[in-house]
């Protein structure tokens, strides 16, 4: 019996007409990438098995491949179920609040409790001998937001509020 170049890794030089043959298929399965070639599993692909079923004149075309994200038909297939997907759910955001707009005195108090140690660094670079009353007022300012921030926090649960988390 003949020895393949499969057989042994010692077998000596491969026949140079099946690798002719070989090639010619890979090129032949390169050339068209308009549609998505068959792609035959490597991982299950056994050479004795298909050696038996030449021998035996069965010939069994490989299964197609399911296409993928990076062929084709594959990526306008995973399109159409995005956009399936989206039609059939009919999510409108709710409008957003008003950003600055609610209540007056919070908004102060942020600013202040935001706004004073920024303003306290500026003055210290910019103006090392800025009097101390400007100073005091700064930290008096951030002090006074902090307390109404605080102040402001809810106290304890609502009694209608039965949710334990977030809702998402």
């Amino acid at each position: 019996m003949p020895q393949r170049p499969d057989d042994d890794a010692d077998a000596g030089e491969p026949d140079q007409a099946a690798v002719d043959a070989r090639w010619a298929q890979i090129v032949a399965e390169l050339a068209d990438l308009e549609t998505p070639s068959a792609h035959v599993d490597r991982a299950d692909h056994r050479p004795d098995a298909d050696r038996e079923q030449h021998a035996a004149g069965v010939h069994q075309p490989p299964a197609a491949a399911e296409l993928t994200g990076r062929d084709w038909d594959g990526s306008a297939q995973q399109d159409a179920a995005e956009a399936a997907v989206d039609a059939s759910e009919h999510f409108v955001p709710p409008d957003p609040g008003p950003v600055l707009g609610g209540d007056p005195l919070l908004t102060l108090a942020w600013t202040a409790a935001i706004g004073m140690p920024v303003l306290f660094v500026v003055l210290v670079l910019a103006w090392p001998d800025a009097p101390g009353w400007l100073l005091a007022i700064a930290g008096a300012t951030f002090v006074a937001g902090l307390g109404v921030l605080v102040w402001r926090m809810p106290h304890r649960r609502d009694e209608g509020d039965d949710d334990s988390g977030a809702v998402v």
